[in-house]
């Protein structure tokens, strides 16, 4: 069955082929959320499948393995399923695998079985069980796919991919019709997560569901949605399964047709509950992180951001799954926790490297706090003073809750502020300070490089 390809995915696939034809072994491809990886990948396999040679599709979820398997069959390719509970029928040339269970077979593969390795979702491609299969078929030239080349751990995808062929950018996909537009309404400009722990590269989940719990986060999310999204399907994306089903009792108590998704629930239930998604029988799915990659529900009208992050794969994969085209649609965003503010508009250009974020190096001298009393400089590690006997108690900061209205902001205008406050902010203390707002990694070398670029280019001194 011949499917048309968009003019930018067949440049796309004209550009893998040629860098593969290069010499580079192993390609990362680049296309935003809604922009058709499936579509690109699944037309690369068919012809290298063609040319006689064997593949393999690797996922991490049931329906990603789903999503790959069905558009595989829409291009009448026939492929195998290496999954859970499903015997391998490794006689088709192509085989869509789920990389646990692939992993587990290694065994019964030789290593030069697969002449193509075609990875979905591949920022997750340096995780244990991914680099086992990679590793183990060290022959096979490897295509990455991936909306977000970029890990919250900040290791580089450039230890497993050499090239990076990049599709068009979302403004691009949004002004030609590709991606639907947007409505963005977020929090008034101030609000700070900065009372949110970090851990594993983000929020502490645990402690944000804690604090955010309920359906109340800056205004009641069920009357934000019903005032801009009265009838029309959406995603919550929650802190934790706990928030997702308090905040799906919520909508379901204001009587909007409401559940929550999960893992602990059996694929069939899942599947059950995207379709009635997209048909309009639910009009809110909660989640906590299942539906933030390959989920394709193209009548999705919003999503409500309720889980802070400081991910800018996650922030841009969650607000992605609202953004699939349909006639007449325009997208409404409901940002309640201040991720836009923090990490930026969908539409902004993103500037993705293989290089990864370098993690700065650790001193090992202890770091240093100084004594509201005496002004006595010692190690952060101490709780009393040595000089005056000051005992230092523990801050336990919390988000809070704060009652009023979300306003509608485009991309100009979020800039614009930025830029603003960025300005105002004149020594490196302050600087910092606005990095630790906008929940940064390392707000203190930010807060250098920008100091550095205003030196560069001839302006005010550095007043510290």
């Amino acid at each position: 069955m011949a499917i048309a390809l968009r003019p930018y995915q067949l440049e796309a696939v004209q550009r893998v082929r040629l860098a593969f034809l290069e010499g580079h072994r192993a390609v990362l491809f680049v296309l935003p959320t809604g922009g058709g990886k499936t579509v690109v990948f699944s037309h690369i396999a068919q012809q290298a499948a063609a040319r006689g040679n064997r593949i393999a599709v690797l996922v991490h979820r049931a329906e990603l393995l789903e999503q790959a398997s069905r558009a595989l069959a829409d291009l009448g390719v026939e492929h195998g399923l290496i999954a859970a509970g499903r015997s391998m029928n490794l006689r088709a040339q192509v085989q869509v695998a789920s990389v646990g269970s692939l992993a587990r077979r290694l065994s019964m593969l030789p290593r030069d079985f697969f002449q193509l390795l075609v990875v979905d979702e591949s920022h997750h491609a340096s995780a244990s069980t991914w680099a086992k299969a990679l590793e183990h078929f060290n022959t096979a030239k490897v295509l990455g796919v991936t909306a977000t080349p970029c890990r919250s751990d900040g290791q580089p995808l450039g230890a497993w991919f050499s090239c990076m062929v990049l599709g068009p950018t979302p403004a691009w996909l949004s002004d030609n019709g590709y991606l639907a537009p947007a409505r963005v309404y977020a929090p008034p400009i101030g609000f700070s997560a900065k009372g949110l722990r970090r851990r594993m590269g983000d929020f502490d989940l645990r402690q944000a569901a804690g604090a955010l719990g309920g359906s109340r986060i800056l205004g009641d999310a069920v009357s934000h949605y019903q005032r801009h999204l009265e009838g029309r399907t959406a995603i919550a994306f929650c802190c934790s399964i706990a928030h997702g089903q308090a905040v799906a009792e919520a909508f379901t108590e204001r009587g909007i047709r409401a559940a929550s998704i999960d893992g602990s629930q059996d694929v069939a239930t899942r599947r059950q509950l995207l379709e009635q998604l997209g048909s309009g029988e639910l009009k809110v799915l909660t989640s906590c992180s299942l539906i933030g990659e390959g989920v394709d529900v193209p009548s999705v009208g919003g999503c409500l951001l309720l889980r802070p992050t400081q991910s800018l794969a996650l922030h841009l994969q969650m607000i992605g799954r609202c953004l699939r085209p349909q006639p007449g649609k325009t997208a409404v965003i409901l940002d309640h926790v201040g991720n836009i503010e923090r990490l930026g508009h969908h539409l902004d250009e993103q500037e993705w490297s293989l290089d990864g974020v370098k993690k700065r190096e650790q001193s090992k001298a202890p770091s240093v706090k100084t004594c509201p009393q005496c002004f006595c400089a010692m190690a952060s590690t101490l709780s009393v003073c040595p000089e005056c006997g000051h005992v230092f108690r523990p801050e336990r900061q919390k988000l809070i809750t704060v009652e009023g209205e979300l306003r509608e902001i485009n991309q100009q205008e979020l800039r614009r502020q930025r830029k603003r406050e960025q300005s105002r902010a004149r020594t490196a203390t302050e600087l910092e300070a606005l990095g630790t707002q906008r929940g940064m990694k390392n707000p203190k070398g930010w807060a250098r490089h920008v100091i550095a670029s205003r030196q560069t280019r001839g302006h005010w001194s550095l007043l510290a």
